[in-house]
């Protein structure tokens, strides 16, 4: 009988690496499958903090009043800050509430029961015709409610027929959806022979390497944390969102994109997206992992819509809410 202890201690070790590489691989498993949301976090923040940088400050103060009437238990009060000045405190209350649209997507948020999950895109079906230009299929109707849930609110916020404590919850949602109509993929269904029903944003357009990077919707979604990184002088998340909000708007400054505006034409923003999917997105291959060339072509197509997205939204809140 062997009394060398150092076999029992290196079955302990074999057993300890065999767990975690399960865990490892659960969690590689989860992340696979993970449903991508617009922009992530982070590209939502950064329109809704363009926004701000942007409104009047009768908007900015009409905004603020609305989503202190949000119905108890939505979540939305929560989202508010509790350190510094009151102005830094409202302006990350709007620009987190953005994310809340994705956030009350879990069941065991409070704020659930307004989740919609098919208000977050709109799909025009489209192909690849036999000249390799895109082609629209009109004979498959367009699924998601992001245009029409887009125009109600837009229609009717700032209205006083309106409470209050609705116009909240239509708030929160319209500073998400501005970021959602812009994300291209958002705005796409691409029929292939492998997706004879379409590929869901380009969700199931996967690629080589691990989440984010597993399919082109996720890519995309990830653009704006990866091609603008955490500088040495952002002490703080709020820092880092309005470092990458004012780099983007240097060099996209508004008055470079005014007459691309185009107020209320919430159909023509998503298929501007939907441009910008058909003619940059599809061009890495699938199933290969994107290159750092294409990455940059994604990038340089990903920036005004950022920008568009957040100059848009504070001019239809400044419509809407500035008088």
């Amino acid at each position: 009988m062997c009394t060398d202890p150092e076999p029992i201690h290196l079955s302990r070790n074999r057993l300890m690496k065999l767990r975690v590489v399960s865990l490892v691989l659960v969690v590689w498993g989860v992340l696979w499958s993970t449903p991508a949301h617009a922009w992530d976090e982070l590209g939502h923040r950064v329109v809704a903090r363009i926004a701000w940088d942007h409104m009047t400050p009768a908007a900015r103060e009409h905004a603020i009043r609305l989503l202190q009437s949000a119905p108890p238990g939505s979540g939305i009060a929560e989202l508010m800050p509790r350190t510094g000045t009151m102005e830094e405190r409202q302006r990350e209350w709007f620009v987190q509430t953005s994310v809340w649209a994705d956030m009350i997507r879990d069941r065991d948020h409070p704020g659930a029961r307004y989740g919609r999950a098919d208000w977050h895109y709109v799909n025009f079906f489209w192909e690849t015709g036999p000249n390799g230009a895109p082609r629209d299929r009109p004979d498959v109707a367009r699924a998601g409610q992001l245009l029409d849930q887009m125009q109600r609110i837009a229609q009717t916020l700032g209205s006083p027929a309106v409470p209050d404590s609705a116009e909240a919850i239509d708030l929160a949602w319209l500073l998400h959806l501005a970021g959602d109509s812009h994300q291209p993929l958002h705005n796409s269904a691409r029929i292939t022979a492998q997706d004879p029903e379409g590929d869901r944003g380009g969700n199931s357009y996967r690629l080589a390497g691990l989440y984010p990077f597993n399919n082109l919707h996720a890519f995309w979604d990830s653009l704006v944390g990866f091609a603008i990184p955490w500088a040495p002088a952002d002490r703080s998340e709020a820092d880092y969102v309005g470092s990458i909000a004012q780099a983007i708007t240097r060099r996209w400054p508004q008055s470079r994109m005014q007459s691309r505006l185009l107020p209320g034409q919430f159909e023509q923003w998503s298929r501007e997206g939907l441009r910008v999917a058909q003619r940059v997105a599809y061009t890495t291959p699938r199933d290969q992992r994107a290159s750092r060339s294409y990455r940059q072509r994604a990038w340089t197509a990903a920036e005004p819509r950022i920008a568009l997205a957040g100059y848009r939204l504070a001019d239809l809140l400044n419509r809407r809410l500035g008088s």
